[in-house]
């Protein structure tokens, strides 16, 4: 008999999809490099952005916060870039907060809430002139690239930087990453994608283009990649909502699990 999952147990799941798809998303991208070493992710990608683009994900909670702080702080240095760090707001990682905020690796926002969704999204109309296609082409995932560069300006991102996470010949590639498009009268204007890992999916860059919003179009790409994420056996689906995204994702039935905080190291000098 399946054992049920307990609100811990999804937010640890929900943090293991997250770790697992940062290993992901480096790997999509040229150059990148990936350094995981005892309990400590850290990785680089295509661009020097320090949010996203770099960063550092504590894999063993057990390793004391001031030691992937340091880590961290190391590394980035020796390659002259900034980096990110997350942090939840649970006390696991309390040590680690508090180490990033003693080196002056402030928390960055008001934090992003991890949303879950346990059973299948009623499905809507889409709106009119809308059409929905799975990414199976090479060409698709640069439209989608260059789509979610300009959708995801709208939070300082630069364009290119966003662009950059799908660069590579391996974006996108695997049997358990999928992908959607959403086209308004034959124009691409949004799109989403899930990865499933741990018996879970999580929803990552959904995104819509900025003359396309306000119609839907969000809540049609999340709800269908949500629901292809359960028809493939996932027992939830989890997301990290931005502030844009949040009400849209509440409307569909996500509810919150935790937040997380994102700490960004910048070095002195440093330019988008």
């Amino acid at each position: 008999m399946a054992r049920t999952l307990t609100p811990a147990d999804e937010a640890t799941l929900g943090q293991l999809n997250v770790i697992e798809y940062t290993r992901e998303d480096a790997r999509w991208q040229t150059p990148h490099e990936i350094v995981e070493r005892d309990g400590i992710l850290l990785f680089t990608g295509a661009s020097d952005f320090p949010a996203f683009s770099n960063g550092v994900r504590r894999v063993d909670d057990a390793v004391p916060g001031a030691t992937a702080v340091e880590a961290a702080t190391e590394f980035f240095a020796a390659r002259d870039r900034g980096f990110s760090l997350w942090t939840r707001d649970l006390p696991v990682d309390d040590d680690l907060h508090a180490a990033a905020t003693a080196s002056g690796i402030a928390a960055f926002g008001n934090g992003a809430p991890q949303m879950i969704c346990r059973h299948r999204v009623p499905v809507r109309d889409l709106p009119p002139g809308v059409t929905l296609a799975p990414i199976t082409t090479r060409a698709e995932i640069d439209d989608y690239a260059q789509m979610s560069g300009a959708a995801y300006s709208v939070y300082g991102a630069p364009a290119e930087a966003t662009a950059s996470h799908f660069n590579g010949p391996n974006a996108m590639v695997a049997p358990h990453v999928h992908g959607v498009l959403a086209r308004f009268d034959g124009e691409l204007v949004g799109g989403a994608l899930i990865m499933l890992s741990h018996g879970i999916a999580g929803v990552y860059w959904v995104g819509v283009s900025e003359p396309a919003r306000g119609r839907g179009i969000a809540f049609s790409v999340t709800a269908h990649v949500t629901n292809l994420a359960f028809d493939l056996g996932a027992a939830n689906v989890q997301l990290q909502a931005s502030e844009m995204g949040e009400p849209v994702y509440r409307r569909m039935g996500y509810e919150e699990l935790y937040r997380y905080r994102l700490h960004l190291s910048i070095p002195e000098g440093w330019r988008p």
